[in-house]
């Protein structure tokens, strides 16, 4: 099987050279066939060089010279290097060595078109381990987020929906869809992707085997009004669409 990575990336080079440091240890313990690593440059300030990263012949940056979204960046990529499977990959994930390989055997052995990563913080707390929906305004929301990693159990199950921080997906399945909807101006539309898959009948599931860490927002900083105009977006496509699997926020 091939596979072609996708990490949609703005500045923040000395994160993005451990992301692929870590993420070429994965790729070796997977026992891919062939892959490739694309970096889409995302209208950063002085481009990436291919000099900034370890020597690897299968990584090539493709530079978009005006901002996109995250889901334009994502499907420019995958149109760059179409391979069977896509793993899209935020560049401040470290992805733990023996992630994928739990990833593409999870989904080999429950037929999921659609596999995501249980995630950390920096704390040991969690980040991500599947997404639910409560029948509130919150919407889709992190299970366990924030709880100790310790005590939330590792059992396995389908979701709704999984991050795209890391989330692997079938090629034949993206292209069905037409990759992530660019309506979308930033978040949610890793959820809606989901949701659409799940309308054609596909599973998505979350391996929860291995902790990769997620430095989640760094990238995203200073961008709420995107975030904002992306959830008004989603509630008015989704809003009593979804099933309510999750517990209704407080607030």
């Amino acid at each position: 099987m091939n596979l072609s990575v996708i990490i949609p990336s703005c500045g923040l080079t000395a994160l993005l050279r451990f992301c692929i440091f870590q993420l070429q240890r994965s790729l070796e313990m997977a026992s891919l066939s062939q892959w490739n690593i694309v970096i889409v440059d995302n209208a950063t300030a002085f481009p990436y060089q291919v000099s900034d990263f370890l020597p690897d012949p299968a990584l090539k940056i493709l530079r978009l010279d005006r901002p996109h979204s995250f889901s334009a960046a994502c499907n420019r990529g995958a149109a760059a290097a179409p391979a069977e499977r896509y793993l899209f990959l935020n560049n401040d994930v470290l992805l733990h060595p023996l992630a994928l390989r739990e990833m593409l055997a999870l989904a080999a052995r429950t037929t999921a078109a659609i596999c995501g990563t249980r995630l950390i913080y920096s704390d040991d707390t969690i980040q991500h381990h599947g997404i639910r929906f409560d029948g509130g305004k919150r919407g889709p929301y992190h299970e366990d987020h924030r709880l100790p990693n310790a005590a939330v159990p590792r059992d396995l199950c389908q979701y709704q929906a999984v991050t795209g921080a890391v989330m692997l997906i079938e090629h034949d399945l993206f292209q069905t869809l037409g990759g992530f909807d660019e309506v979308f101006p930033f978040g949610h539309e890793d959820v809606d992707f989901c949701l659409r898959a799940r309308q054609i009948g596909k599973t998505i599931v979350c391996s929860q085997a291995v902790d990769s860490i997620h430095f989640n927002s760094t990238t995203s900083q200073g961008r709420p009004e995107a975030y904002e105009a992306s959830r008004v977006i989603f509630f008015e496509r989704w809003g009593g669409k979804f099933s309510i699997d999750g517990s209704e926020a407080d607030e």
